[in-house]
């Protein structure tokens, strides 16, 4: 693969820089709703921990909630099954939006769970939330909340603070034990928050410790911030753009918007350079920094970033053909190994309508018809563009999926399809949902 370095640049594309970033990386916060009981359950927590032991605490934490399963329970935990309307597990959702359900093929391997981590990795957030101190033996939690990006405003979001306990038993770790929540609101300056929980007799307070996020009305997880241990050598990277880049077949040479790399840790001496996967032969894959000094992307640099700073970098491409590249921004040092940015960059002539770069589809469920009803009922999804296909779950209000309904070749607008309950089902309320999405579910009532 070629690489060059470009000197010359348009006057425009230096507009784009800036002096501080504007934004704080996103730490990920994975709910994982199961119980003790549930063998798919424990293929999820054996993916959970694959999961862990790619990224470290600065990027992913998770915390389970469990459901029917004695003192592994709580009314704290079950009153999040009813915030997000959880019927039926192993579900995962990853900050309040990606949801992971069911029997997932090959989740123990960790993949699907990387796979729904993906999109936040390298994700940037408007806040920067940090736990300041936290007292296992008293249960004392202090942390603060600071917004970073001008102009954003938060009103009557949640706040909510998870004390968890590690290694429980054999099987069961990062339980939630207690949930700490208030109603807040900052659109300046920064917000001190505490959390006293109450420290059981039962718990091991040398595995305890607490996690606090924020989240929005519509249940977005903003931030995320604990009392968990960080690396010693601490890079992140971040940006409040996708790194699946779509462009013009006739934009020759692309520079992006800024990445930042922020130094969260020790050390300040690092090399940077781009390892290119795949990508057409007349494509040339180099970088600039905010100074305007421009770098060949197949050599190693070395850069000088200070702990607790932030230095931006654009990407600076140039695209002779259409085609799609896949290469990866690689930060190194010793001390840190390769932190490696992926990114995919293709010419729109290169995306189909089926593609995972086309626009998202939107899905809504609609009320059941008839409702109440004796033996069968119409269902209806509406979608805002065709779609390979949509599975509809049924659950009793014990969370126990009775049922299933595949709807091949989804059509722009409404889709109807009927379902016939099982003779065997008793009279009582059921729920409709759309699986792999938060689309709120529709309730049904069953009259024999």
């Amino acid at each position: 693969m070629k690489y060059i370095v470009i000197f010359i640049m348009l006057f425009a594309a230096w507009n784009l820089m800036a002096d501080v970033p504007e934004y704080y990386p996103l730490t990920t916060i994975a709910e994982d709703f199961g119980a003790n009981w549930c063998t798919g359950c424990q293929q999820v927590f054996l993916g959970l921990d694959a999961a862990h032991a790619q990224t470290h605490f600065g990027e992913f934490i998770s915390a389970r909630l469990y459901t029917e399963s004695g003192m592994l329970t709580n009314q704290d935990v079950l009153d999040r099954f009813d915030h997000y309307q959880v019927f039926g597990i192993p579900t995962v959702i990853f900050n309040g939006k990606t949801y992971l359900e069911g029997n997932i093929d090959d989740v123990a391997s960790g993949a699907p769970i990387m796979e729904a981590l993906a999109p936040y990795r390298f994700a940037a957030s408007p806040l920067k939330m940090k736990v300041t101190s936290f007292n296992a033996n008293s249960g004392l939690m202090h942390g603060t909340a600071q917004i970073v990006t001008p102009g954003f405003v938060l009103n009557d979001a949640q706040l909510f603070v998870y004390l968890v306990e590690d290694d429980v038993t054999d099987q069961d770790t990062h339980v939630t034990r207690q949930i700490f929540s208030e109603t807040i609101s900052l659109d300046a300056g920064e917000l001190n928050f505490t959390a006293q929980f109450e420290i059981r007799d039962y718990f091991d307070n040398d595995k305890l410790w607490a996690a606090a996020f924020i989240q929005t009305e519509n249940n977005t997880i903003l931030q995320t911030a604990h009392s968990l241990p960080l690396p010693e050598t601490h890079i992140r990277a971040a940006m409040d753009w996708s790194t699946e880049i779509v462009e013009d077949p006739a934009v020759s040479n692309y520079l992006s918007q800024p990445f930042w790399i922020f130094n969260l840790g020790m050390g300040s001496e690092f090399n940077t350079r781009i390892e290119v996967d795949d990508a057409p032969d007349d494509w040339y894959f180099n970088y600039c920094d905010e100074e305007g000094n421009c770098f060949p992307g197949g050599f190693a640099m070395p850069h000088v970033i200070p702990p607790n700073t932030a230095k931006a970098f654009h990407l600076n491409l140039m695209v002779y053909s259409s085609g799609i590249g896949k290469f990866r921004y690689v930060i190194n040092s010793p001390a840190l190994g390769d932190y490696s940015i992926p990114f995919e960059y293709r010419t729109s002539d290169m995306v189909s309508a089926d593609d995972a770069l086309a626009p998202q589809v939107s899905l809504s469920l609609h009320p059941n018809h008839p409702n109440p009803f004796k033996h069968s009922t119409t269902l209806r999804l509406s979608s805002d563009k065709p779609l390979a296909h949509a599975i509809i779950d049924i659950y009793n209000l014990k969370g126990q999926k009775v049922d299933s309904i595949t709807l091949d070749s989804v059509k722009s607008g409404n889709n109807d399809l009927v379902w016939n309950a099982d003779s065997s089902l008793p009279s009582g309320v059921y729920l409709q949902k759309l699986r792999g999405s938060d689309v709120p579910p529709q309730r049904m009532l069953l009259l024999k």
